[in-house]
C-alpha cells in the first residue's frame, strides 16, 4: 500500500527543471528566460572537443532582452575555482578550464546526474537556467557550497553566516533546495530590500526556487483550486499527533515546529533558538492562519515514487495554512466545496504499521517522519533510496506550486542567478 501524505496533502512536486524524475535536479535561474537552440560542439564535463589552450564552457551571446548562449570552445582562463570573475558578460569568462563564472565566482563544473566530475564534500551540484543547455536539456551544473536551510549557515569556509553574505542583515545569498541545500543569490531579479520581504504567504519574485527571502521558498499554491503560488517558510518539523484521542492536551510534538531549533530571520544578524516555527515574525505569518509545520519530504519523491534519505529528510518542514487547503474527506476522488479543510496534526491518531486506510492518521497529512510513515519496521539511514509510492495516486489533493504544470506538477522550481 502506498500509504503516505500523498493521499491528503503532498501529491506532487514543486520541482526543478526537466521532467526526468531525478529529484536532485535542482536548477538555478539566470534572470530573463533564454534558450541557446544550438548544437553542443564540445563536452563541458570531459573538457573534450576543443583545441589546446581552450576550454569547453557556456558562452553568453546575448544578455538583453533575454539571455541567449551556447556551449562552445573559448580561450582558457587564469582564475581558479573560488576566485572572483566579475559580472556576467557576453563572450568568454576568465575562469580556468573545468570551472564556469556564476554569480561572480569561478565554480567547478559538475555532472548533476551523479557521474564525474563530482563536487567535493559539503558542496552540491546544481543546475542553473540559461547555463549549459543544448537547446532542450541541461548537460552540466556547477558546485555550490552546502548550507543549513534553517540557520542559513554555510557548511564550509570561515564567513558562514547568511551563506557568507557581506551584511547578514541584508543577505544577498540564501540557502535553498529540497533534499540537499546550497547557497545561491537571494531573489536576484529584484532589489535586495524587496527580496528579503518575500516571506511566508507573500508573492514570490518569480517562478524560480530562490524567488523568496532566505529561509522561504515558493512551494505551495495559495489555496485549493488556485494556481497562484506564494512563498512559504521552512520550519523545523516534528512529529505531531494526538496520543490520547479525545483527550485535550494529549498531542505529541509541536503543531508549529520545534521551538528548540535555531533559525535565522532574513534581516536578523544571526540565527536564534525559537525562530524555526510557523509563527508571525519567524517562519510563519498571521495571514490565513492557523499554520502548522508539515514535513517537506513528500515533495522530494521522484516520478518513480522513490525518495532519497538525507540529513534533512526528517527535519525540514513547510509552514502550512491548513484552512486554505481541503482534502478528499468524502472519498469521491474530487476536491469540492463539500470537502473538509485539512485537519490539525494534533487531532490525528498516530500511524501504525499495516494501516491501509487513507486520511485517518498523522502519516496521511504530512505530520510524520518518513521512518514512521510506512517504514516503521525498517530503520532508514542517509544514502538510502526507498519506494514510497508513485505520483498522482491522489492527484486532486496536490498543493504544490508550479503554474506551468497544471494540476499535478512533476517538475521542481529552478534557481535564478543574476
Amino acid at each position: 500500500m502506498n500509504k503516505l501524505a500523498l493521499g491528503a496533502l503532498f501529491a506532487g512536486l514543486a520541482a526543478c527543471g526537466g521532467g526526468g524524475g531525478k529529484k536532485d535536479d535542482v536548477m538555478l535561474v539566470d534572470s530573463s528566460m533564454g534558450d541557446s537552440g544550438m548544437v553542443t560542439a564540445c563536452n563541458p564535463l570531459t573538457q573534450t572537443g576543443c583545441n589546446a589552450g581552450e576550454k569547453c564552457n557556456w558562452i553568453y551571446d546575448q544578455l538583453m532582452p533575454t539571455i541567449v548562449g551556447h556551449i562552445g570552445c573559448e580561450p582558457d582562463g587564469t582564475i581558479a575555482a573560488g576566485g572572483a570573475c566579475g559580472a556576467r558578460a557576453v563572450g568568454p569568462d576568465t575562469c580556468v578550464k573545468g570551472t564556469e563564472c556564476v554569480s561572480g565566482e569561478c565554480k567547478n563544473i559538475c555532472d548533476h546526474q551523479g557521474g564525474d566530475p563530482m563536487c567535493p564534500m559539503n558542496y552540491s551540484c546544481v543546475r542553473y537556467q540559461n547555463l549549459f543547455t543544448d537547446g532542450t536539456n541541461t548537460v552540466a551544473g556547477v558546485c555550490d557550497p552546502g548550507c543549513d536551510p534553517l540557520t542559513q549557515d554555510l557548511l564550509v569556509g570561515t564567513n558562514k553566516t547568511a551563506c557568507g553574505s557581506p551584511d547578514p542583515t541584508m543577505p544577498v545569498r540564501g540557502c535553498y533546495g529540497y533534499e540537499e541545500y546550497s547557497c545561491s543569490g537571494t531573489a536576484p531579479t529584484v532589489p535586495i530590500a524587496e527580496a528579503v520581504m518575500k516571506t511566508d504567504r507573500q508573492p514570490p519574485a518569480g517562478d524560480y526556487l530562490n524567488a523568496c527571502a532566505p529561509g522561504f521558498m515558493p512551494i505551495l499554491i495559495s489555496e485549493t483550486g488556485s494556481m497562484t503560488g506564494l512563498c512559504n517558510g521552512l520550519c523545523a518539523a516534528v512529529e505531531t499527533y494526538d496520543s490520547t484521542p479525545g483527550v485535550a492536551g494529549g498531542e505529541v510534538g509541536s503543531e508549529v515546529g520545534d521551538r528548540a531549533a535555531s533559525a535565522k530571520n532574513p534581516t536578523a544578524a544571526m540565527s536564534a533558538v525559537g525562530n524555526a516555527v510557523c509563527e508571525t515574525g519567524k517562519r510563519g505569518s498571521a495571514v490565513d492562519g492557523p499554520e502548522t509545520c508539515r514535513f517537506l519530504w513528500p515533495y522530494n519523491i521522484d516520478d518513480a515514487g522513490m525518495l532519497a534519505i538525507t540529513d534533512y529528510t526528517d527535519k525540514i518542514g513547510v509552514c502550512f495554512a491548513r484552512n486554505k487547503y481541503k482534502y478528499d474527506s468524502n472519498g469521491d476522488g474530487m476536491l469540492t466545496a463539500a470537502d473538509a479543510n485539512q485537519p490539525a496534526c494534533a487531532t490525528l491518531k498516530q500511524h501504525v504499521n499495516g494501516d491501509t486506510v487513507d486520511n485517518d492518521d498523522h502519516a496521511d497529512f504530512g505530520c510524520a517522519k518518513v521512518a514512521n510513515s510506512m517504514f516503521i519496521d525498517k530503520p532508514l539511514k542517509k544514502g538510502d533510496k526507498v519506494y514510497v509510492g508513485e505520483m498522482g495516486a491522489h492527484a486532486s489533493s496536490v498543493h504544490a506550486y508550479n503554474p506551468t504544470e497544471g494540476g499535478v506538477p512533476l517538475k521542481r522550481h529552478v534557481f535564478t542567478n543574476n
